[in-house]
């Protein structure tokens, strides 16, 4: 069984925050889901709606997205504006565009979705590629320069790419699946057409009090469980983990 952890430094960097993990097995992620679409478009006006109403500037001025700018740049000396994160990017594209994301899949937007209604950041990851490594670990942690390569999504036939000292990614061993936490995404463990076990991940930086999922971390969790049952028609666990609860790792 593939396994997700937090190493303890970045639990040490990043002491507030909180991850909702959720894993699904079942998905059809290849026929049109117009459920997901529908969500995707509500998602979108509400968000409109919401930053005109709060006279939000743009983007960063909202504070969650601000919220995760201060965190990264104070753990990691993160430039907000060279890395900016994968729901502030998803922001930015609505608030100028004024219209839903370019479909990709079900599953991408419907986690875009959750995004984009919660402010946070959401992506997931194809658990039986995880699967093929199980003795490796799924890790968030802090960069190796000198072992880790990331292969960007978006241009697979390049050379690996070395990693910046000090960055906060996702790894399975010395293979970097996404940079800088939600900058950008390798094809490694990617959720495609034919991914039909899934793990989708949350990084929520709110935490209330020590010792319990935030009231942030529930809802994204309730959205994504409830949007797994309505449009996929399957259950779903939860788990949070993160320094506040006292636990780092869980099995997938």
């Amino acid at each position: 069984m593939a396994r997700f952890l937090i190493s303890n430094e970045v639990a040490e960097l990043l002491p507030r925050m909180q991850i909702v993990v959720v894993t699904a097995r079942g998905i059809d992620n290849a026929a049109p889901n117009p459920g997901v679409a529908a969500q995707v478009q509500d998602a979108v006006d509400g968000t409109i709606a919401h930053f005109e109403a709060s006279k939000y500037a743009n983007a960063q001025s909202h504070p969650r997205i601000a919220l995760y700018r201060d965190a990264l740049k104070a753990a990691a000396n993160t430039s907000a504006k060279k890395y900016p994160q994968s729901h502030e990017s998803l922001l930015k594209r609505v608030l100028k565009e004024k219209q839903a994301p370019r479909p990709i899949s079900p599953v991408v937007d419907f986690y875009n979705s959750v995004s984009i209604e919660q402010v946070v950041t959401a992506g997931a990851f194809d658990i039986d590629e995880l699967e093929k490594q199980r003795e490796v670990p799924l890790t968030l942690r802090v960069a190796r320069p000198d072992e880790d390569t990331f292969v960007p999504l978006d241009t697979p036939s390049a050379a690996p790419a070395k990693v910046d000292a000090k960055e906060i990614l996702y790894a399975q061993g010395s293979t970097v699946l996404t940079r800088h936490l939600a900058w950008r995404q390798s094809a490694q463990a990617l959720v495609t057409q034919a991914s039909r076990n899934v793990v989708f991940v949350s990084e929520v930086l709110h935490v209330d009090e020590p010792g319990a999922p935030s009231e942030l971390a529930r809802a994204v969790a309730a959205s994504l469980q409830k949007g797994l049952e309505d449009f996929f028609h399957v259950s779903s666990r939860v788990e949070f983990i993160g320094k506040s609860l006292g636990k780092l790792e869980v099995d997938l």
